[in-house]
């Protein structure tokens, strides 16, 4: 099929495509943090609730945290 340019190649292009070094966004980087604190926190909050003898916190804790990420993982 011809086009416009009669089977020309065009000019190479020499900018860098348009997802080139934007892959990395600052915005999902410090939401990740966040949900890394999150985790640590739910994590910790397991095992102070564990050693101080409150199994019952604990698990609501963990149930909470699990349907958290689950949320957040779907």
């Amino acid at each position: 099929m011809i086009g416009p340019e009669n089977g020309k190649l065009g000019q190479p292009r020499t900018a860098m495509p348009p997802a080139s070094g934007g892959s990395i966004n600052g915005m999902r980087v410090l939401l990740g943090l966040l949900l890394l604190f999150i985790a640590v926190g739910a994590v910790m909050g397991v095992i102070v609730a564990f050693s101080s003898g409150q199994p019952t916190i604990a698990l609501i804790i963990g149930l909470v945290a699990a349907a958290f990420f689950a949320r957040v993982g779907c």
